[in-house]
């Protein structure tokens, strides 16, 4: 917790000043994980008397008998189960979908190349939508039957804690922090995870490099509809950035707003649970949704901004497209979009980052040669080789 929001230590520090006034065992760990009370500070869950007296809050308890060193215990003008049933209600405005079948059609292109109508009509206008039936055939999607008509179990939590409980996970590309997945399911389904404002999440971008986790990237595949992954024809010598991930988090969980980078777009596919979308036309103004760093946690977001956002006076041009994501659907996030995802519940999920060539590549070359130098080289000499067409357009941008 304290690699992933730095920024909420300033709390910590300053109450843990006034506990370590008192003779108290600090070796002992704090059962319900206060020692960081800002993940609590914005009261998103309220706590029964009964909660209470689990949390064993009183003048007996050295680490909770200053009422401050316990934000949660102020009532919440907005709770989560509100929440929650707003965002769990379809958008007013459904985004538009198309099927996986439909979209992955090969069509004519230029000098007689063939791509598929989703790179034409999606990837080429910059648009998101949601694409249905991409994971019908993946051993990773529950309940689908594989070609010998077994039902498969899919990746649900549950299912995951019994293949990999003891295996560690990573929680963010900005730090190694790593928890085995027995350890994350005991703290999600504690009261200190379920209290928590926004909980922790996994977004490991590293499953699936090891022996034990490889096995993973056969039980699903890249949509077909999507354009090659320019990233992909990169030298092998070098290291492509982070650029697929397995997302597993609770209820108000997720991602605060960001815009993904170098400039690629995105797919996601919940496999379990549901996820509630905002994304934001890229001429948004970044101070009138709150993109900031740090980041707001996605289910803070919702609370402070949804309702501004989603108003009959906000303008047209900045209106959000609003998705509520359910399992086997793949939303595709286009690149320069602004973007925040919450989990109204459980959830396990894919995503992959790609480069396309539909899209503005002169400034994802851009950007490349900027932020990834030493994958840049590499890149470069694969275009040279597999897309001179390519790798004529980028030099003329140096």
């Amino acid at each position: 917790k304290a690699k992933e929001r730095p920024h909420l230590l300033i709390e910590m520090t300053s109450i843990g000043n006034e506990v370590c006034d008192h003779d108290i065992d600090n070796s002992l760990p704090l059962t319900d994980g206060c020692d960081i009370p800002g993940w609590r500070r914005d009261c998103v869950m309220e706590v029964s008397s009964n909660l209470r007296g689990v949390l064993n809050i009183g003048a007996s308890s050295f680490y909770f008998r200053k009422a401050r060193q316990w934000p949660l215990m102020k009532a919440s003008s907005i709770c989560w189960n509100q929440m929650m049933s707003k965002l769990s209600r379809p958008p007013v405005l459904l985004p538009p979908m198309i099927t996986c079948e439909v979209a992955s059609k090969q069509i004519d292109w230029e000098n007689g190349k063939k791509i598929t109508k989703f790179a034409f009509e999606w990837e080429k206008s910059n648009r998101p939508v949601v694409i249905e039936n991409c994971a019908k055939k993946w051993k990773a999607m529950p309940k689908m039957r594989d070609v010998h008509g077994k039902i498969n179990q899919g990746w649900t939590f549950d299912q995951l804690l019994k293949r990999f409980g003891d295996i560690s996970w990573r929680f963010s590309d900005n730090h190694g922090e790593t928890m085995s997945l027995l350890t994350y399911s005991k703290y999600i389904r504690s009261i200190e995870g379920l209290t928590d404002d926004s909980p922790l999440a996994i977004y490991d971008a590293e499953f699936g490099d090891d022996e034990v986790t490889k096995m993973l990237l056969d039980e699903y595949s890249v949509p077909p509809c999507f354009s090659q992954d320019l990233f992909e024809l990169a030298d092998v010598s070098g290291k492509r950035p982070p650029y697929r991930w397995i997302l597993i988090g609770p209820a108000r969980s997720g991602t605060g707003l960001h815009i993904d980078p170098l400039w690629t777009n995105a797919w996601v596919t919940v496999l379990q649970g549901s996820k509630r979308w905002m994304l934001f036309p890229k001429e948004t103004p970044p101070a009138e949704i709150g993109i900031q760093e740090p980041q707001i946690p996605s289910v803070i977001w919702f609370r402070d901004y949804y309702d501004k956002v989603t108003a009959k006076d906000w303008p047209s041009e900045w209106k959000p497209v609003e998705v509520l994501q359910k399992p086997g659907e793949t939303v595709f996030v286009p690149n320069g979009w602004p973007h925040l995802v919450l989990n109204l519940e459980l959830t396990v999920a894919v995503t992959h980052n790609y480069a396309s060539e539909f899209g503005p590549f002169k400034r994802m070359w851009e950007e490349v040669m900027k932020e990834e130098q030493e994958f840049a080289k590499a890149w470069v000499a694969g275009l040279k080789k597999h897309r001179p067409d390519l790798w004529e357009m980028g030099k003329s941008y140096l």
